[in-house]
């Protein structure tokens, strides 16, 4: 049979490139396999799968092109016939199915049974069809967990999650205890596996309840380690402290630095160990001595330094005057202490704090009045910095309200509330 022959496959590919759509978007939309429309258009019957089942695929692919169904199954029945002369009559020519002539319909008994016997056949096509379509397919499984594999794992269980077809059995191969699962309605499913000590080798495939067809195995390689490989030990890293030195004196904030492991915590504090004696004298207006009872000093919270990747660290501690112990400590090793001594800076410094109440203040600096503070009220809660190089002299007119800190040490308040005192307060020497 020459290519000539074939003017069922011509009328086919002519009216489905009239429609401007490919054989892939035909399967698409007919459900037909694309390597059996391939057939039709070129003529190659014997790759189809029988004539019922050809029929069936002339009367969807026909009325999805626009086309006679009937015509088309003449046009396969002169083809396939082994004698063309029993059919003398040429088939009519192609026409679309949505202008045929309108023709007088006769109901007979002939037609009735016609109908029905159509109906059947069409019926059967189709669920032949669906047979064939759930036959040929192979469920899809992805397993979602672990996505690859695994190289080290510490426990000897393991669950593995995935998705296949609705309802599938799971098999597990490769393991001494082969459980098997069945997915949920949309495929989901979990599963948890006891695994050997090292190397396991996880093969799972899905049977899909409706074909019984099982899908392509997926393999998971997953080595057991214990905890003791996964996690070795750390080795403790000695901790060596280069500031602050034993027994220095220094003015302002604690310098801390050395090394320890890499990243390691470090947590600097201090204890006191004894408060400093005042480098100042306070007298009142008549040039009398004022008895000040300093309060101990509080040490600071402790504070928290990393080292880096090669182990070094370094911070500060800001202490009252005195003296200190310096403690640093890092994990896996021996607190190291430091004593040191914290002297104030020359001249004085301070704060003089409102608190309970307002109060008049005169304050000089060096025989300078304070701008803003002096001869004026300040009130509760203010908090005013002092700075001289050797003498203040503060006048409260609420004593118990005021209360000072000079050189880092707390004096307490001036007095009682109400009273109107007058402090000098000068630099050692002065």
């Amino acid at each position: 049979m020459t290519n000539q022959d074939h003017r069922l496959g011509e009328v086919l590919l002519a009216a489905r490139e009239a429609k401007g759509v490919d054989l892939a978007r035909v399967e698409r939309d007919t459900k037909i396999r694309e390597r059996y429309l391939s057939a039709l258009e070129r003529g190659e019957y014997r790759e189809l799968p029988g004539a019922v089942y050809t029929r069936g695929f002339l009367r969807n692919y026909g009325s999805y092109l626009g086309l006679d169904p009937d015509y088309l199954i003449d046009l396969y029945r002169l083809e396939t016939s082994v004698n063309a002369a029993e059919r003398p009559v040429a088939p009519t020519p192609p026409r679309p199915m949505s202008v045929r002539r309108r023709r007088t319909f006769v109901v007979t008994q002939g037609a009735v049974a016609a109908a029905i016997l159509t109906i059947m056949v069409g019926a059967l096509v189709a669920w032949l069809g669906y047979e064939f379509f759930n036959f040929a397919r192979t469920p899809e499984l992805q397993i979602l967990q672990p996505v690859g594999d695994v190289a080290e794992h510490t426990g000897s269980t393991m669950t593995i999650r995935g998705t296949t077809a609705a309802n599938a059995t799971i098999v597990v191969e490769g393991l001494p205890e082969n459980p098997s699962g069945t997915a949920d309605a949309q495929g989901n499913f979990e599963m948890t596996l006891r695994l050997l000590p090292g190397s396991n080798e996880i093969r799972v495939h899905a049977v899909d309840p409706v074909t019984d067809r099982s899908s392509e195995k997926l393999i998971r390689r997953i080595n057991v380690v214990s905890d003791a490989a996964a996690s070795p030990t750390p080795v403790a890293v000695a901790m060596t402290l280069t500031q602050p030195e034993a027994d220095a004196a220094i003015t302002g904030a604690v310098p801390v630095a050395g090394t320890a492991g890499p990243a390691a915590q470090i947590v600097l504090s201090a204890v006191l160990v004894t408060p400093a004696t005042p480098t100042f004298a306070v007298t009142d207006e008549t040039g009398a001595t004022v008895p000040i009872q300093p309060q101990a000093p509080t040490a600071p919270e402790p504070a928290s330094v990393a080292a880096d990747a090669a182990g070094a660290f370094s911070g500060s501690l800001a202490l009252a005057p005195g003296t200190w112990d310096v403690v640093v400590t890092a994990p896996e090793t021996e607190p190291i202490t430091r004593r040191v001594a914290v002297r104030p800076a020359a001249g004085l410094s301070g704060t003089l704090t409102l608190d309970g109440g307002d109060s008049y203040l005169e304050v000089d600096q060096d025989g300078v009045p304070l701008d803003g503070v002096s001869g004026g009220i300040s009130n509760d809660g203010d908090r005013i910095d002092l700075q001289a190089q050797s003498e203040m002299r503060i006048r409260a007119g609420n004593a118990g309200a005021v209360r000072l800190s000079i050189n880092g040490i707390s004096l307490g308040t001036m007095g009682g509330n109400g009273a109107v005192l007058e402090w000098r307060i000068a630099s050692a020497g002065e």
